[in-house]
């Protein structure tokens, strides 16, 4: 008597309700005041609840995008996938397993990269670290709470994005690019396994030292065309390039 086949999977097409989160601006400090405020009026309605985020900025980057999508996990909404036409979000957003919606033209080939990328990362065969060396969007390093005077961050093999202080002779430490959305008082040693092409963005500066592949500035008084700006700082003709975010 033969016995009946049974499925263990079955597909179904089912229509599920999600929010779209619109993401107009790139200032994620605001930007978490805001989710804040949302979930204080309907706390019941967003907990938990699923989202697609909206990018319109183009000049949103892909660690910015992790930042937003660690504040929306500290909040308890479930990010599940990003609408965006920017080409670096895209390929942040599927290494990372989201869905892309509106996803704009990807040729084979590129596609074949993709796919080649997710299966070495999911291999034990090929050791993390030279995947995430090799990786432009690898996922950051991030780092809540405050970093305390003579305390040191490291983050190996990726990029490092801070939430909170940095206290003076606190060290933030990165083989990628640093991102800090408070007041930085301490050292930041970006690139140090010798990325020329990293970078460093501070919300406020108030740095004792920054460093980019081993070249670096000290400062013992912060110059007033620094102090308390937003700086975006890399590496212009072997030289550090300091310029003000308005």
């Amino acid at each position: 008597m033969e016995k009946e086949k049974i499925n263990l999977v079955e597909m179904r097409i089912q229509s599920e309700a999600f929010y779209a989160l619109k993401v107009p601006s790139k200032n994620t400090e605001k930007l978490f005041d805001e989710i804040t405020s949302l979930l204080e009026v309907d706390k019941d309605k967003f907990q938990y609840a699923p989202i697609v985020l909206e990018i319109e900025n183009k000049h949103f980057q892909a660690n910015e995008l992790a930042v937003l999508i660690e504040i929306l996990t500290q909040n308890n909404m479930v990010t599940i996938g990003i609408r965006s036409k920017v080409k670096e979000l895209i390929d942040f957003a599927r290494f990372s397993g989201l869905v892309v919606f509106d996803k704009p033209a990807v040729t084979l080939e590129e596609d074949k990269k993709l796919k080649q990328l997710n299966k070495e990362v999911k291999s034990k065969s090929i050791p993390v670290s030279k995947v995430a060396q090799n990786e432009k969007h690898r996922l950051p390093k991030i780092v809540i709470n405050e970093v305390a005077s003579s305390e040191q961050v490291f983050a190996k093999y990726s990029d490092l994005v801070l939430l909170g202080l940095v206290k003076f002779d606190g060290e933030v430490i990165s083989h990628g690019c640093i991102s800090a959305y408070r007041e930085v008082c301490g050292k930041v040693f970006a690139g140090v396994d010798g990325d020329e092409n990293a970078t460093i963005f501070i919300h406020s500066f108030n740095a004792q030292l920054v460093a980019i592949a081993g070249i670096y500035k000290q400062f013992e008084v912060v110059p007033n065309k620094l102090k308390g700006h937003s700086v975006m700082i890399d590496l212009k003709d072997g030289k550090l390039r300091f310029q003000i975010v308005k």
